[in-house]
């Protein structure tokens, strides 16, 4: 085997990336339903629906603004309409437009789609995402916990001796691979 592919990477961790991004949105989809279901009061498959709808419009919000709007905002500023502004920061200015937008998508699709009272919607649309910030939280620190496992055992292995200079990433769960060249 290649010298630049690593035990973790070839054995367990091939696919880490793709398998907890499943893992999340699948959860992600579980904490939606859960709260929508306490918080409005929805029926759990109505609950389901706009679990699976608002992030798909969510989605199609997101592309229009880096599609449409982020050009439409730098020229914006670049032509000094809007002097107090700098082009080089229409990023931060994106993510303040994408977040109030979302907020705006969540509660019209749960009032919409569950016929929940606009305030619980609203409080709806605050409330999961911060539940959905710490199962986040939660599963990149499972994650990191077991590859440091993976890790010390690796590193103990007489199979694996290049593996004992190999140290667990604080980004996990982002590749682990160290450079020799």
């Amino acid at each position: 085997m290649k010298n630049y592919l690593k035990y973790d990477d070839v054995k367990i961790f091939k696919y880490d990336n793709l398998i907890l991004a499943v893992i999340y949105t699948i959860g992600h989809i579980f904490v939606a339903m859960a709260c929508n279901r306490i918080i409005t009061g929805a029926t759990l498959d109505m609950a389901a629906v706009d679990a699976f709808v608002e992030p798909v419009i969510n989605g199609f919000w997101f592309y229009f603004l880096l599609v449409f709007l982020k050009s439409k905002i730098i020229i914006s500023i670049d032509s000094n309409k809007i002097k107090f502004l700098n082009s080089d920061k229409v990023g931060i200015y994106l993510a303040v437009i994408y977040t109030f937008g979302h907020i705006l998508i969540a509660m019209t699709c749960n009032r919409l789609l569950t016929g929940a009272p606009l305030n619980l919607a609203a409080i709806d649309a605050l409330v999961e995402p911060i539940i959905n910030g710490f199962w986040f939280y939660l599963l990149f620190e499972i994650v990191n916990q077991y590859k440091a496992n993976i890790h010390s055992g690796a590193a103990k292995s007489s199979k694996n001796p290049a593996n004992s200079n190999l140290t667990p990433s604080k980004l996990a769960p982002i590749n682990n691979k160290k450079k020799e060249d």
